[in-house]
């Protein structure tokens, strides 16, 4: 697999779906109760809002990017990059999709070589805390007991709690894992996208220590709302005229959460993980998430 591309990186996503859905076969039909969805959502969305393209310059060899390219200098693509390849690694390295009729690994891209890992033990090396972390997730997955015998829906003894805390908290290290290639090329982003961005990977951390349910229907709710094209000068402040309702509302509340932690070095964060060591603080938070990403949503807009 190349994992620039980006039909390629999908498949690893998909096979992470395919492959765990037995063990989320009751919390979901159809598999949307599979807590692997919000990273698969994002993808998509990154994809779709061409922040996977080279920030620096829209031409490859003097040529337009294709379609499907995903730039190594993106620092989006960078981060997303120890999102999903620790995780298909892992799966690989405890043999979570079995048999498999030819082996699998990934190509490599020469350019900024030294700045990604391209097999387990080359990640391992580098982040033993984040393969460590991925391991633990599809070992855990691999040791759940049937808790029905139905030929064709079995189910497992899966703890939604604890199978999110571990997928969001592998997230986590992944996203730490990648930071510094944001940082490297953040001087092709505008202003306002490096705020944006630094923004809403803080607003995240509040969301994994609510332990948000990350399925598919949780998962759209927040992020149907992430802006349909990066931030250029000015938006972060003003909140450009053509993002939507939903999207403003997406940039007010990333804009006060990271803004609060700034001001508070760290220590707003710090008192929320506290807080949402109780499981009913943890509800009430995914609640009133779930109510203030869908109100604005009924609110009619004519963007």
């Amino acid at each position: 697999m190349y994992p620039w591309d980006y039909r390629d990186r999908l498949s690893m996503y998909k096979l992470i779906l395919n492959y765990s859905a037995k063990y989320f076969t009751q919390f979901g039909i159809n598999n949307t109760g599979n807590e692997f969805w919000a990273l698969t959502i994002f993808y998509g969305i990154l994809y779709q809002t061409r922040r996977y393209n080279d920030p620096s310059n829209y031409l490859v060899n003097g040529r337009p990017q294709k379609e499907s390219f995903i730039s190594v200098k993106s620092g989006w693509s960078g981060i997303n990059y120890y999102v999903i390849v620790p995780f298909f690694l892992a799966a690989l390295k405890s043999n979570f999709f079995g048999p498999l009729s030819y082996p699998m690994e990934l190509l490599q891209q020469e350019e900024l070589r030294s700045d990604f890992c391209y097999s387990f033990e080359e990640c391992n090396a580098s982040y033993p805390q984040v393969m460590a972390g991925t391991l633990k997730i599809f070992e855990y997955l691999q040791a759940r007991e049937k808790t029905s015998n139905n030929s064709e829906n079995p189910t497992y003894n899966t703890d939604m709690e604890k199978i999110t805390h571990y997928i969001w908290s592998r997230h986590q290290n992944g996203i730490d894992a990648g930071k510094p290639l944001f940082y490297d090329n953040s001087q092709f982003y505008s202003t306002d996208e490096k705020h944006f961005a630094e923004g809403f990977l803080t607003t995240v951390e509040f969301l994994e220590a609510a332990n948000y349910p990350s399925d598919m229907k949780n998962s759209t709710i927040v992020l149907s709302t992430f802006p349909h094209r990066k931030l250029t000068i000015g938006d972060w402040f003003i909140l450009g005229w053509n993002f939507n309702i939903s999207e403003k509302v997406l940039l007010i509340i990333t804009k006060i959460i990271s803004g609060i932690n700034n001001i508070s070095g760290g220590a707003f964060f710090n008192i929320w993980k506290k807080i949402m060591m109780s499981e009913s603080a943890r509800k009430n938070a995914q609640f009133l998430v779930k109510i203030i990403f869908l109100l604005p949503k009924l609110i009619p807009s004519d963007n």
